[in-house]
């Protein structure tokens, strides 16, 4: 079916724009790149722009269960409230629940719908959420779905926070915040923002997809989240996370009260109107929960963090330290400038994508580094020799 003249002019118009601005997106086949595991021989292309922190996604165990997974159908078919709703979900919910320490957990497709499927049922016109401004773009959609007024705040400025939330007299407050920030890899300080929100009389929501797994009570071997790191797991009045990231499986999910997922169930529209999540996946998202808990995964993560962050202060290279966060962004600035060291990189043999406007302010383009557990500390050094090199050229 072809566009007329007008409809195909006003695309590549809008196409044209983008690839003057160094905007243009383009999709890469990812076949032949990998975590470079150790103990095995140097894949073609190391891959350092993967979320899969704990190498999960392609743990020799769960691949083998996955494959053996005994299953009479590919898919439900249907909504859970149709006839899609299985003892699989409800299993795995029920661990995730005693995961995050929360008396109930709802399954979501993705942690994108997660966030549309909150945030766009739970405020009214009498809401107002205070949002902050480096949130994911799943909470900013999810907002807007919403009839709530909403409020940023200045990233990570907890003072600013909560003079807007004394000056603001609606009837509920809401206050929503990423655990470790997808593009920034700094973490929300939940204590202080629990502490504003029970002074306040708010709902506080935390997208924790990029902390979950990963962080928690180390001594405790529990890697429930910024939550767990921050000891305010009751603090948290709605949890929502990702299983497609730490724990390297696919879906989306919410920990909250029996009341809140009751709610969810009857007005959330993009659980009620979504087929559900597959029974194999979410089993072998369970097995997977029970590996992430051992500890040995996330030893290994912290030693790959903290030796980046060493070879990189040798190479001058500046980074922001964060304890234990996998996603350490090098700011370059020109969207351009940022492309170039990508490609350049890829040449090498060294996946790092360039991050660009619209995922970060303009001029703010960035090299995103995600580090996972499987990483060799060979090519952490080798990336960060070129990295050294072609920042300076």
């Amino acid at each position: 079916m072809g566009l007329n003249k007008s409809n195909s002019l006003y695309f590549q118009e809008k196409l044209r724009e983008l690839r003057k601005e160094h905007l243009y997106r383009e999709l890469r086949t990812i076949e032949d790149i990998s975590h470079s595991r150790k103990g095995t021989s140097a894949p073609d292309v190391k891959n350092f722009s993967s979320n899969d922190y704990l190498g999960l996604s392609k743990n020799r165990f769960l691949v083998r269960r996955l494959r053996n997974l005994h299953t009479s159908k590919i898919s439900q078919c249907s909504s859970r409230l149709i006839s899609g709703n299985t003892k699989s979900l409800e299993k795995l919910e029920k661990a995730l629940s005693k995961h995050r320490k929360a008396t109930s957990s709802l399954l979501f497709p993705t942690g994108f719908m997660a966030n549309l499927g909150v945030l766009g049922c739970i405020p009214d016109n009498e809401t107002i959420i205070f949002s902050d401004e480096l949130n994911h773009a799943s909470i900013i959609d999810g907002c807007k779905l919403s009839p709530s007024k909403i409020q940023p705040y200045p990233h990570n400025d907890l003072i600013e926070l909560e003079k807007s939330i004394k000056k603001y007299s609606y009837k509920r407050k809401i206050i929503v915040t990423e655990g470790i920030f997808s593009m920034d890899g700094d973490m929300a300080d939940l204590k202080e923002i629990a502490r504003i929100s029970t002074e306040n009389n708010c709902l506080l929501l935390v997208d924790d997809s990029h902390g979950d797994f990963i962080i928690g009570n180390n001594n405790l071997k529990d890697y429930g989240g910024t939550p767990s790191y921050f000891g305010v797991n009751r603090g948290v009045d709605i949890h929502i996370s990702s299983l497609s990231k730490g724990l390297g499986c696919f879906g989306g999910y919410v920990s909250c009260s029996k009341l809140v997922r009751e709610y969810l169930v009857n007005k959330s529209r993009p659980f009620i109107f979504t087929s559900a999540l597959p029974d194999y996946l979410a089993e072998i998202a369970l097995m997977a929960l029970q590996l992430s808990k051992e500890g040995i995964l996330q030893t290994n993560l912290y030693k790959n963090i903290e030796y980046f962050h060493t070879i990189a202060k040798e190479q001058n290279i500046k980074t922001r330290k964060i304890e234990k966060s996998p996603i350490i962004p090098l700011l370059i600035g020109s969207e351009k400038k940022a492309l170039e060291v990508s490609k350049k990189l890829l040449k090498q043999h060294f996946f790092v994508q360039a991050i660009r406007y619209p995922t970060v302010r303009k001029n703010e383009a960035r090299l995103r580094i995600s580090l996972n557990s499987d990483h060799n500390q060979d090519h952490i050094y080798e990336l960060l020799i070129y990295i050294a090199k072609f920042l300076k050229n």
